[in-house]
């Protein structure tokens, strides 16, 4: 209660997580403080995000309760269920995920929402998060300024176009900052096409009777009668 009675409140900046008292301003360097960094800004190693899909270790969260890291709730924030939908499937495709739980994969990219999606999905995935639950308000409203208004807080919308909206953006935002035209969006998604082609000879069509079943003209087929019916 010091802070409250004395006026002192700890700030921390997300940037680079130090933790400043105001209004003195002066920095507060304090271990117990190390827990509240690693839930607003959790990282991992290389090492780790390997080990993802093999070590399915849960984590306790402070009401004692426990989840597994990756699946964990989204807050529906007015009618965002349909966003929350698909960021629970994207977050689960282990080359995207991966990809994201690395921000120094794509540091050079300014775009506010590669960079809050890589936030959300780091801390779905992290396993020292407080709540088995994860607010994504911070990409909600990346996804307003980004679509224009289009998919924002209060209006529900279909899940599908936004998929199609959502990774074609991450996509052009991800190319623009890189010196190829690909992206892990592009490698992950794009998929294959096997076209394979026949000449006209080759492909004949068989004739009725091959293909072991002819249907025997309706005056050869025996009468019908009541006891026929009955069995």
């Amino acid at each position: 209660f010091h802070s409250l009675q004395a006026n002192h409140h700890v700030f921390i900046n997300l940037h680079n997580e130090k933790v400043y008292c105001l209004p003195d301003g002066y920095s507060v360097e304090d271990s117990s403080l190390d827990d509240v960094k690693k839930v607003l800004n959790p990282s991992f190693t290389v090492e780790q995000v390997s080990k993802l899909d093999r070590d399915l270790s849960y984590s306790r969260a402070l009401d004692g309760r426990t989840y597994l890291p990756g699946v964990v709730g989204l807050n529906n924030v007015k009618c965002t269920d349909y966003v929350n939908v698909v960021v629970q499937a994207l977050a689960h495709v282990s080359p995207l995920r991966d990809f994201f739980l690395l921000p120094n994969k794509y540091q050079n990219c300014t775009s506010v929402l590669v960079q809050r999606f890589g936030e959300l999905v780091r801390k779905m995935w992290n396993p020292l998060n407080f709540k088995d639950q994860v607010s994504p308000h911070e990409l909600l409203q990346a996804i307003s300024l980004g679509s224009k208004g289009l998919y924002r807080i209060g209006s529900q919308s279909d899940p599908s176009a936004f998929l199609s909206w959502f990774i074609n953006t991450l996509h052009r935002d991800l190319v623009h900052a890189s010196t190829n035209k690909s992206s892990i969006v592009h490698r992950v998604f794009q998929g294959d096409v096997d076209v394979t082609t026949y000449s006209a000879e080759r492909v004949k069509p068989a004739p009725l009777a091959a293909a072991g079943h002819a249907a025997a003209p309706a005056s050869e087929l025996p009468p019908i009668d009541d006891a026929t019916l009955a069995e």
